[in-house]
């Protein structure tokens, strides 16, 4: 058994690893199995000294980068920056809620090839993720498509305008507009 070994049996279990110093943060859905504790506390210092932990999350990253940017048919730009965006990390005046809501809306554009339609059209990042860098929910003005889905479908999109479906049956339109000074795209919040 190495280090890394432990690191995937802490994966497998379901543990969430971070650091905090010289210590190994753990949390888990459930009380984790005492044999991949045991793992961990035998190989602390290596995987504190070689860094493990942070080759480990790039590891991750990477990897979910590349099944969005495969699966999902994603821009690899796009892919690797979707991909670091933290459902328990919600920037500034984002409610937790509704910052999980806006990642599975990015996830949904994708995999429903929305994203290759938007590329052929014209859209740019900031069209479709755009927002404003001090008060990305609050000032909706300034905001890119993404942030107005919360949910709901999008029905058509043009060179100039988006149409989602309302639960009610009604629809709402988005219209593009220039980019403004202050907008940052939404994984720029992202460590």
């Amino acid at each position: 058994m190495s280090a890394t070994e432990a690191l995937k049996a802490a994966r497998a279990a379901g543990l969430r690893l971070d650091l905090d110093g010289g210590d190994i943060v753990v949390e888990a859905p459930s009380p984790p199995p005492r044999a991949v504790l045991d793992l961990l506390v035998r190989y602390k210092a290596t995987i504190i000294k070689d860094r493990l932990l942070i080759r480990d999350e790039e590891m991750l990253l990477q990897e979910r980068a590349a099944i969005i940017e495969h699966d999902g048919g994603a821009p690899r730009e796009w892919a690797e920056a979707l991909a670091r965006l933290d459902p328990a990390a919600p920037p500034g005046d984002v409610p937790p809620k509704r910052w999980v809501q806006f990642i599975d809306d990015c996830g949904h554009l994708i995999d429903n090839g929305w994203d290759q339609r938007a590329a052929e059209l014209g859209w740019t990042p900031f069209d479709l993720f755009g927002c404003d860098r001090y008060k990305p929910f609050a000032r909706v003005g300034r905001c890119g498509l993404l942030w107005l889905l919360d949910g709901r479908h999008l029905r058509i999109l043009t060179t100039d305008t988006a149409v989602i479906n309302t639960p009610k049956g009604s629809s709402l339109t988005f219209y593009r507009r220039p980019r403004e000074p202050g907008q940052i795209l939404a994984w720029e919040f992202a460590p």
